[in-house]
């Protein structure tokens, strides 16, 4: 529709910095996401740290940091003209505005949109290839019954 849109917190709160791990304390002082804060534990879900874990593991092979890859990955991502980063220091600012630089690789992007895909609820869920069996036989034909 020719809309544009500019993603508010692009890295949760600074969850994509890759500085978080799962089942490790965090230490006060470390990072927004460390002590008491607005978005209480909701970053720290098994499903986001599964994100994140792609997130880490693409960013080694590219040789970038995870929020420098977060950034580029959604910097390039149809509709997006722009992103609000909060940073703290000049350095995650450079970083941060070297990801405007860098377009990722498709199988990268590819990993990074199937990792972070929402899980849809009802009533997605009746349109997938499973429930579209149950409901039509199999995948066959509807037949019409006569009256």
């Amino acid at each position: 529709m020719g809309l544009a849109l500019v993603p508010w917190s692009p890295l949760a709160g600074g969850f994509l910095s890759g500085k978080y791990h799962r089942g490790q304390p965090r230490t006060p002082g470390e990072g927004r996401l460390s002590t008491s804060n607005p978005f209480g534990d909701t970053k720290f879900t098994d499903r986001d740290f599964d994100v994140l874990d792609v997130l880490r593991e693409v960013s080694v092979g590219l040789g970038r940091a995870p929020a420098e890859v977060a950034l580029a990955w959604l910097l390039g991502r149809t509709g997006v003209d722009s992103v609000v980063v909060g940073a703290r220091t000049p350095e995650q600012l450079t970083s941060a505005l070297e990801a405007a630089d860098h377009t990722l690789p498709i199988e990268t992007r590819d990993r990074l949109d199937t990792a972070s895909a929402p899980e849809l609820g009802y009533p997605y869920e009746i349109f997938t290839e499973q429930m579209q069996a149950a409901v039509v036989g199999g995948g066959r034909p509807v037949r019409r019954l006569r009256p």
